[in-house]
């Protein structure tokens, strides 16, 4: 099984190994604005039961500030409301997260991630949660692509553009991962109902919420000109705006339906970061969305520019 090891030499006096492992749960669904730093979102889910998701993402180098920022999309499946174990009064998110990332003091090229989390993103240790193959939980099934795999070739603004399928399926009690043309591996729905009294509430029976979004993580307190997707705004659209595409949720039977994420949708800075979503199009690509931005400052790949990233 192919194992990711992170390159402790780019973590920088601003960032500790436990902020290098950790990662923040979505935005909270419902929420119109809040405190951004250091996360920013352009952000949509769906409240609905389902066992899983799919769809395209594009796959560009987002440019990132320093190297322990990282620009990100993604789609997650979510159970909200789950009771806690040993105090069931608190209740917490479940999920598990694949998507899009360049995140340099993880793996010095964009790549393909996993995340998964069992207990409201408060312990990251093996079997309970946390990215890739760093923490145990993830099962390796493919021999080629695996969680920190870089992939390519990458999108070019204004030129190529290519895109990576992904699929999140809960199939024989286990949540399979599908990226670009097979299943590459899975983790145990049971991670997600150890020590759980009533297993039926949490993600090991399904999930009640999907969410597609991006977002940027910044170290320093300054406002960030790190990039989110090509960082071309949403409505320059195809060839110069990242996207994602023919994105779904499956309904109990694994029947996909279009995904609606009109219900919650949330943007932390308009002025940085932006999407322009489509329900339902009527066209090949579906429900989809344009996404991205570039920061502050609205200077397109600056960091690169000015030398200052990767």
């Amino acid at each position: 099984m192919p194992i990711l090891r992170q390159d402790l030499k780019l973590l920088s006096d601003k960032q500790t190994l436990e902020q290098c492992l950790t990662k923040p749960p979505p935005p909270p669904a419902g929420k119109e604005k809040q405190s951004p730093w250091p996360h920013w979102y352009s952000s949509t889910s769906q409240k609905v039961k389902n066992i899983g998701t799919q769809g395209g993402i594009s796959c560009y180098k987002a440019a990132v500030q320093n190297p322990g920022d990282f620009s990100l999309l993604q789609t997650a499946v979510i159970r909200t409301d789950v009771p806690t174990s040993g105090n069931p009064s608190k209740l917490c998110h479940q999920t598990i997260e694949v998507g899009w990332i360049n995140f340099p003091t993880q793996v010095a090229e964009p790549h393909l991630f996993t995340f998964y989390n069992t207990n409201g993103y408060t312990e990251i240790a093996d079997y309970k949660g946390g990215w890739n193959t760093e923490v145990k939980g993830w099962v390796q099934y493919d021999h080629t692509i695996f969680p920190g795999a870089v992939g390519g070739p990458l999108c070019v603004d204004g030129g190529l553009q290519t895109e990576m399928p992904i699929r999140i399926q809960l199939y024989q009690g286990n949540w399979w991962v599908y990226v670009a043309d097979r299943w590459i591996g899975y983790y145990p729905a049971s991670l997600f109902s150890t020590g759980e009294a009533d297993p039926s509430q949490t993600l090991a029976q399904g999930s009640n919420q999907v969410n597609w979004y991006g977002e940027v993580y910044q170290t320093d307190i300054a406002l960030t000109t790190t990039d989110m997707g090509s960082g071309e705004w949403p409505w320059t659209r195809w060839s110069h705006s990242a996207f994602m595409k023919n994105i779904t949720y499956l309904d109990a039977d694994g029947v996909p339906h279009g995904y609606y994420g009109t219900q919650h949708s949330f943007v932390s800075d308009e002025a940085r970061y932006n999407m322009e979503p489509h329900y339902d199009s009527g066209t090949a690509w579906g429900s989809y969305m344009w996404i991205g931005g570039p920061g502050a400052g609205g200077k397109i790949g600056a960091v690169e520019q000015e030398g200052k990233g990767s």
